[in-house]
């Protein structure tokens, strides 16, 4: 472990292809949580009563943008880690 943290550190090929690959697993990650948050609104609007869709409607797509913006910023910090500092 030591010795990869190493390499990274003096193999600027090393370090872009880590941060590549970290990107890549938090991006499945983001895809699968998004996933669930999407499943469970469709139960919750098939179980919500008439008058409860908008709020539930509003909670979600928030929650949504929420969870994109900051997914965005990691994207864009895992992508200067990697040497695109104009992302």
């Amino acid at each position: 472990m030591a010795r990869t943290a190493t390499m990274r550190a003096t193999n600027p090929a090393m370090a872009w292809m880590g941060a590549w690959m970290e990107m890549g697993t938090g991006l499945v990650s983001f895809g699968a949580r998004r996933l669930q948050k999407d499943m469970a609104f469709q139960h919750d609007l098939l179980t919500a009563k008439p008058q409860e869709v908008g709020a539930l409607q509003r909670a979600f797509w928030q929650g949504a943008l929420d969870d994109y913006h900051e997914e965005t910023g990691r994207i864009v910090e895992l992508a200067h880690k990697a040497g695109m500092p104009d992302l």
